[in-house]
């Protein structure tokens, strides 16, 4: 895995060079073929859309635009830099788990960021299904499986 680099800029519409290209290039290898992105180093609204699906499917801001955490997600192939989330917990990192949860079919409740006993629920449900530690705490192994559940519900 290589990690980033201070040569990993942050990218968004607009921008061009070789270093888009770049990017362009580790973006089709997360979508499927029919969905390449032309890689000409222009960061046009294809390349601003297949980022933030590619953010959705590391668990990202959806912003569309490829910043560090973006680049060295995308160069791990994983979700990188997760802190543990459990009930109590608050924030963006819970509402990005909650809709994936719920486009997934696990999570009924509003997306509010708020960890309480739906998402817990939920968060239970995913990691029996998965035949994860049924805990209710997103650690690495979950962080990894909701990845690869967002990249399965990845359809446009």
């Amino acid at each position: 895995m290589q990690a980033t680099t201070a040569n990993d800029p942050t990218l968004k519409l607009g921008a061009s060079g070789a270093k888009v290209k770049e990017l362009q290039e580790l973006l089709n290898k997360r979508i499927p073929k029919p969905d390449a992105i032309k890689l000409d180093g222009v960061f046009g609204t294809k390349t601003e859309a297949v980022v933030k699906t590619v953010q959705y499917q590391f668990l990202l801001k959806r912003d569309g635009i490829a910043g560090s955490l973006t680049w060295k997600s995308l160069r791990a192939n994983a979700p990188v830099d997760k802190s543990t989330l459990k009930r109590g917990d608050n924030g963006e990192q819970v509402s990005i788990v909650q809709q994936v949860l719920k486009d997934g079919g696990y999570y009924k409740g509003g997306i509010d960021g708020d960890f309480g006993s739906g998402t817990d629920t939920a968060v239970k449900a995913f990691q029996k299904d998965k035949k994860l530690k049924v805990d209710g705490v997103i650690g690495q192994t979950t962080w990894k499986a909701l990845s690869d559940l967002a990249t399965f519900l990845t359809i446009d």
